[in-house]
């Protein structure tokens, strides 16, 4: 065999195999655009919040904070609270002046340093308190 022809051969086949992957994935794009999920957030890759196949209220609200209630307790330091089920409201209360005294804590040893981190924190009493909001208004309507 001569070298072109090894040099020619191989190119095509990397082509072909180059033109298959992009066909494949332009093909999971457009499903993941219809089902209005990506690979990652189903999958919880690279520690991001499984937020895109989550059903009903909660899922609104983890889209617009973009973090989820068990992250955020978890970056509050928190037990997280089952609002869904109704807990009652002595546990609520209890649980929020907790997690604002979390986030007090945390703000202050962050304010100076990273910004970052400040951000998470306040988002994080951000979820939380919508999340609390939710419960409250779908108890209060029948």
């Amino acid at each position: 065999m001569s070298i072109p022809r090894i040099v020619s051969q191989v190119v095509i086949l990397g082509s072909q195999i180059l033109g298959k992957a992009f066909v494949e994935a332009y093909r999971q794009a457009a499903r993941n655009a219809r089902s209005g999920t990506s690979h990652a957030a189903s999958a919880g890759e690279r520690g991001g919040a499984n937020l895109g196949n989550m059903a009903g209220d909660g899922s609104v609200i983890t889209r617009k904070h973009k973090m989820t209630v068990d992250e955020a307790c978890q970056i509050l330091n928190v037990k997280n609270v089952p609002f869904s089920e109704g807990p009652t409201q002595t546990v609520v209360s209890e649980e929020l002046a907790n997690m604002l005294k979390a986030y007090e804590r945390m703000y202050q040893a962050n304010e100076n340093t990273s910004k970052y981190l400040l951000s998470k924190v306040v988002r994080a009493k951000d979820r939380i308190s919508a999340e609390v909001e939710l419960s409250q208004n779908s108890k209060t309507q029948p």
